[in-house]
């Protein structure tokens, strides 16, 4: 009996997915995959105790046991909220906000808000767990504490299109409906509930030459907020990217929006300026701003027990 209809039907059905999974790529991001981490060793004053702070950074495997300000090598796009400071001379550590913790065979990157004592001035800083695509200015200063974002340069060059953010996650959040802040340095209790974020803006930018102003149009964006309590890793959770003018899709939020952070940059002068969003667009992109926090609640504002484990972080591409 022939049956070489069924074999071919068979063959193309067998096809189907195959084309359907090579229509997409999927890109690590630099040092991603959290095997890669950094060690600082930070000598405090003696004033303020002198003890050593540990500190870690993702970056190429190495030690450092000397205070001095840390700065990427090329290539490597993440800065930290664990810093060094530096308060009228007096070195500390701002540390333990972000730590490497084993998973499987490797390692995971935990993202915590710790309250963080300043003991010499009797001032505290509640420090959200962060990591960013972009660079802390060290030695953090009194300004930094006041001003916090005036000491990150946020954001990267980069051209590419990505379709969606991928990662792997799983978060301890709080239920509480309050929250600890240090805006006048001592820690207050103040209402508001926490959540983790997870955010990419993809942006065109430009200087004007004149003034050293940095403007740019928002070309991407994506963006989430966890909530809940996750108690197991949700492997290769998509965030998709939505392109051009995103206020009018039903399922945008103001917190979305243009000019939501005073975020900074360095023009080309050397100077610290405030990168203003002017409006949306499907221009090239030129910079990326890859932000993931253990709070959402505001600067020097969290909740203290918000925890936020992360690994593999990807770009989905759609093959042309």
């Amino acid at each position: 009996m022939r049956k070489p209809l069924p074999t071919l039907i068979t063959l193309f059905l067998l096809l189907i997915p195959i084309a359907a999974s090579a229509e997409r790529s999927i890109e690590p991001l630099p040092y991603g995959d959290m095997d890669q981490w950094l060690v600082r060793y930070i000598k405090e004053s003696k004033i303020m105790g002198g003890k050593t702070k540990t500190l870690y950074a993702l970056a190429p495997t190495d030690t450092i046991k000397v205070n001095n300000p840390y700065y990427p090598i090329i290539g490597n796009p993440w800065g930290s909220s664990a810093t060094y400071a530096k308060f009228m001379g007096i070195e500390t550590g701002m540390a333990e906000s972000i730590v490497p913790e084993v998973r499987g065979h490797g390692y995971c990157c935990r993202l915590r808000n710790v309250l963080t004592a300043i003991n010499l001035f009797d001032m505290y800083a509640m420090v959200s767990g962060t990591i960013y695509m972009g660079q802390a200015l060290e030695p953090l200063s009194i300004a930094a504490k006041s001003k916090p974002y005036t000491a990150i340069d946020f954001g990267v060059p980069f051209t590419k299109h990505p379709i969606a953010f991928m990662l792997d996650y799983k978060a301890n959040i709080s239920d509480a409906d309050s929250l600890i802040t240090t805006e006048r340095n001592k820690p207050e209790v103040v209402a508001g509930h926490d959540c983790a974020v997870i955010y990419i803006y993809l942006q065109h930018r430009w200087e004007d030459q004149e003034t050293g102003k940095i403007y740019a149009r928002r070309v991407g964006t994506a963006y989430e907020r966890v909530c809940d309590t996750i108690p197991e890793w949700i492997n290769n959770h998509e965030i998709p990217i939505r392109w051009g003018n995103i206020t009018n899709q039903p399922n945008f939020h103001d917190y979305e929006g243009l000019n939501q952070m005073d975020m900074m940059t360095r023009n080309s002068k050397g100077k610290m300026v405030k990168i203003e969003e002017l409006g949306w667009s499907l221009d090239e992109p030129t910079h990326i701003i890859v932000y993931i926090s253990a709070s959402n609640a505001g600067v020097f504002r969290a909740c203290e027990s918000n925890t936020l484990w992360v690994d593999n972080l990807r770009f989905i591409y759609e093959e042309e």
